[in-house]
């Protein structure tokens, strides 16, 4: 199938479980839109999505095809999507808008300032997510009443970051405009050191447990709680921490001294300290929406 000039025209560079999402809720509100994904490889969940409608062309390379799009996706890991940037920079025009779904936001805008193309890129972070991955668990309804976090640069349009907006409604999101290194030091704190301390548990479970595997027996609903996020892509952790390394970084170390100080009042008997802990704890934790 060619790709349609006379209607808007999305390109999606990898499409996983939010790329998919967008895409799905794209289709359901602007049908006559056109969607062009990029894969490396031959992939069944990306030939059912064309056999159900979603994706209209899928290429396996990145070429001149893409100078069609008016808005293109980076959904591939944070490391990647800065290469495919590099790529992309003799294939588009000045009005095509380049965004990426990365939850890494500093890296990726000071390599588009690099390649002079500040005037096409829009950083974007949908913040939703499962810890199932790729195309086929991904569902219109994904980024529904969640937050999608947006970093224009200095050079961005009001009209490119309307244009964006009006497109990402479709999404029923809540948008919001962050600067990129606000936004590393918070998702440092709230997603990416969760994300490590929960494989951390896991691994000190599987390191730790005897021959009789009681352990990963016994493990019931708060240690499955605490830990589902470590089922995460290991790529995507593995790229969100080499681009973040400073903001996490910053706030392991924070964690780790917060984990001293309990284990210094545990081994103390410090029960006013203890108790305060896990009151605070407890306090912010039924704050949160």
């Amino acid at each position: 199938m060619g790709i349609k000039t006379n209607d808007s025209t999305i390109g999606f560079l990898g499409l996983g479980l939010i790329g998919g999402s967008i895409a799905r809720a794209i289709r359901s509100r602007h049908p006559e839109t056109h969607i062009m994904v990029y894969t490396r490889r031959k992939n069944p969940a990306l030939e059912e999505g064309m056999r159900e409608g979603i994706i209209d062309t899928l290429v396996y390379e990145i070429n001149e095809s893409f100078a069609a799009c008016d808005i293109l996706f980076l959904c591939a890991p944070v490391l990647t999507n800065i290469e495919i940037l590099r790529t992309l920079k003799p294939l588009i025009g000045e009005t095509c808008i380049i965004t990426d779904v990365g939850s890494v936001k500093g890296t990726i805008q000071k390599e588009a300032i690099r390649l002079g193309m500040e005037k096409n890129f829009i950083g974007g972070h949908p913040m939703a997510g499962s810890e199932k991955t790729g195309y086929a668990n991904s569902t219109a309804e994904l980024l529904k009443g969640s937050y999608y976090l947006l970093s224009p640069t200095a050079q961005t349009s009001e009209e490119h970051l309307n244009r964006l907006l009006s497109l990402l409604a479709c999404t029923q999101s809540k948008c919001v405009i962050i600067d990129p290194d606000t936004h590393d030091d918070v998702t440092a704190a709230i997603s990416h050191i969760p994300h490590i301390a929960a494989a951390a548990l896991v691994n000190l479970v599987q390191n730790n447990d005897d021959e009789h595997s009681y352990m990963k027996t016994f493990a019931a609903g708060g240690f499955r709680d605490i830990t589902r996020i470590a089922s995460s892509s290991p790529e995507m952790w593995e790229s969100i921490c080499l681009s973040n390394k400073d903001s996490i970084c910053c706030f392991l170390e924070k964690y780790i001294a917060s984990l001293r100080g309990i284990q210094n009042d545990i081994q103390n008997g410090n029960k006013e300290a203890l108790h305060a802990f896990f009151q605070e704890a407890g306090d912010y934790r039924n704050s949160l929406r």
